[in-house]
């Protein structure tokens, strides 16, 4: 029997360990812990492996896995920072013509206490003058041994040179400095620090009147409480996330007072699709909060969150190595899993762009709105300087932050003093000679009902037109057209093949149908065939919906096996019987419903507008 995780357990959200052990831990003890613990019920195939290696490979699980001591350590090391031995600087790989440039100084290292600079130069290792990437290698070795550097100074232009001692030097999981007036905090891990240095940082630029960028690229995640601490200087204390285990049963994550809202202003996380777990829980706490917007690409999607199971948990079976266990399920703190369908950020950008992106949008408010644009934007409120925008280095991220803005944002022009006049991304562009090229540009968009889903959806990537550049809304859809819509919307990744005669592997919607079935979200005409050129009813898209709706929110869930309420039952009449309390659980969610003819074919356009208005009813979208 599963029981409730006991508070001296931690959470783990971080991306796959993959480790192959020899394992001390017996195949008995191993398989009375999944039994207990791990979030789903654990077939007799797997139980039944004579060894724990056979047993792990058998669950199929990437995340669950069982750790020596050795791979202990560096598993927590990956979490709060890593340990390394040399001078304690951060270079550029290439080689200048003045050797090494360094790009950071680790704190409480050598080439710290030597007044090394950020933006000084390594001419020369050991008196060999630097000429080869390679050569950075000879800045590590062991802990107590000497090294000769020369050192040009970026300031000064001085040469020096200073030998330093090589000793272990901690790399810091967060880091912040000022760039050009913003403050700007890299977190590449939720460890045991995080929260603490967010709050130096928030604290020691808390005069400042600009927007905050947090940048969670490449992020893996780490532990919850330090996700959810994190977040809380942003939103103030609160519930931060939800724990489902398989029985059903929730553990809310909350923090308390000495989690303060440390600042006012909108925060700009960057992401990126290796941002994940712990990094997505605190974007998705961010969003459901609205203390500000993400900035770049569609984040990992690791919904899951796994214990660790050590000798400090159980002292009986571990000394020093560990077992790491599925347990949950999260949600964020309103409901919505990240599980596979990820963060969809605010504006949605390629890594080439978005940082300079999130800089344009971290000017102070004007006291003369001319020269300025303002952004509504998610609930918050940007400013963007025009003298900025047309500067080389930012123009095209501009004109990307413009294509990037979806029909909701509210996009203003400084007329001076006061004064703000609503313009289209399209005129912003054109004033400083951009180009634009809207995402939703359909030669037929006149044709659509619902042009602002359509128009969303677009901006997103998850919707598109035909070569002709029409999108034909009021076409039926297939359900190999709606396999394909829905399973781009919520990012589900390939599965092998559901065996259909009909879908062959080479066509264009067979991943999508495979997808979908795997998930349970569709089924085949018969055991053999899916037929994907048929067209989907209005009631089997709410079904197909409504069906999707328990595994992308807590309120879905809830609902998931509820008939409809007597009161309701006129409600649905239109809906033949089967498809009667699907749409009453949809409709709980706030999805609006077309009940006039839902027997009837079902557009491209209505598919659309379900399908958007299910994401932002779920709370998938950013408010926009």
């Amino acid at each position: 029997m599963k029981r409730i995780l006991s508070a001296g357990l931690s959470l783990a959200l971080g991306i796959s360990f993959c480790l192959t052990p020899a394992a001390a831990l017996t195949a008995q003890q191993a398989g009375e812990l999944l039994d207990q613990y791990y979030v789903d019920t654990v077939p007799d195939s797997v139980l039944g492996q004579e060894d724990v290696d056979s047993m792990l490979q058998a669950l199929g699980d990437p995340y669950t896995v069982y750790m020596t001591k050795e791979e202990y350590d560096a598993f927590l090391n990956s979490v709060n920072g890593e340990t390394l031995v040399g001078i304690g600087v951060s270079i550029q790989n290439a080689v200048t013509e003045n050797g090494f440039l360094i790009l950071s100084i680790l704190p409480d290292s050598p080439a710290q206490e030597a007044g090394l600079e950020e933006g000084d130069y390594i001419q020369a290792i050991d008196g060999v003058t630097v000429t080869s990437s390679e050569q950075s290698a000879s800045l590590a070795g062991q802990e107590g041994s000497k090294v000769t550097v020369t050192v040009l100074s970026g300031k000064t232009g001085k040469v020096r040179e200073l030998t330093l001692t090589r000793q272990e030097v901690q790399v810091p999981i967060v880091t912040y400095s000022l760039v050009d007036g913003v403050a700007v905090i890299e977190c590449i891990s939720f460890g045991d620090t995080t929260a603490q240095t967010i709050s130096q940082a928030l604290t020691e630029h808390k005069d400042l009147d600009r927007p905050i960028i947090l940048d969670l690229r490449s992020n893996p995640g780490g532990v919850t409480d330090a996700a959810a601490g994190s977040a809380s200087y942003f939103t103030g204390s609160g519930v931060m996330a939800f724990f489902r285990d398989g029985q059903g049963r929730y553990t809310m994550v909350k923090t308390g007072s000495q989690y303060p809202d440390l600042t006012d202003q909108p925060l700009i996380i960057l992401t990126d699709s290796n941002s994940a777990s712990a990094s997505e829980l605190f974007s998705a706490a961010i969003r459901d909060y609205r203390a500000g917007i993400a900035v770049g690409e569609r984040t990992y999607g690791k919904g899951i969150a796994q214990i660790v199971l050590d000798e400090e948990t159980n002292p009986e079976l571990f000394d020093g190595d560990a077992l790491k266990v599925t347990s949950y399920r999260f949600y964020s703190p309103f409901g919505v899993t990240n599980d596979t369908i990820g963060i969809l950020p605010t504006l949605m950008l390629s890594q080439q762009y978005a940082p300079a992106a999130a800089m344009l949008l971290t000017a102070s408010q004007p006291k003369d709105s001319q020269g300025y644009w303002k952004l509504h934007l998610a609930g918050c409120t940007f400013y963007i300087s025009q003298e900025q925008a047309g500067q080389a280095e930012y123009r095209e991220a501009f004109e990307q932050l413009l294509e990037a803005l979806p029909p909701s944002a509210q996009l203003k022009q400084g007329l001076g003093g006061s004064q703000w006049i609503t313009v289209s991304p399209a005129y912003a562009a054109q004033t400083l000679g951009l180009s634009y090229h809207c995402r939703w540009n359909y030669n037929d968009l006149d044709q659509c009902i619902y042009t602002d889903d359509v128009a969303t959806l677009s901006v997103y990537g998850l919707l598109g037109g035909f070569p002709d550049g029409s999108f034909r809304a009021q076409q039926s859809i297939t359900r190999g057209e709606f396999a394909v819509l829905l399973s781009a919307a919520l990012n589900l990744r390939e599965s092998n093949s559901a065996g259909f005669t009909d879908v062959p592997s080479n066509t264009w919607y067979a991943d999508a149908v495979d997808a979908m079935v795997a998930k349970g979200f569709l089924a085949g005409r018969s055991s053999t065939t899916f037929a994907p050129q048929d067209n989907l009813t209005y009631e089997e898209l709410v079904t197909i919906l409504s069906a999707v709706s328990s595994w992308v929110c807590t309120k879905g869930y809830a609902v998931a096996d509820e008939p409809v309420p007597a009161a309701k039952q006129v409600d649905y009449a239109a809906f033949s019987s089967w498809a009667q309390a699907p749409a009453w659980r949809l409709s709980t969610l706030g999805v609006p419903l077309d009940r006039t003819s839902p027997q009837a074919p079902a557009t491209r356009d209505q598919a659309a507008h379900l399908i958007c208005q299910f994401l932002r009813a779920a709370g998938l979208l950013w408010n926009v």
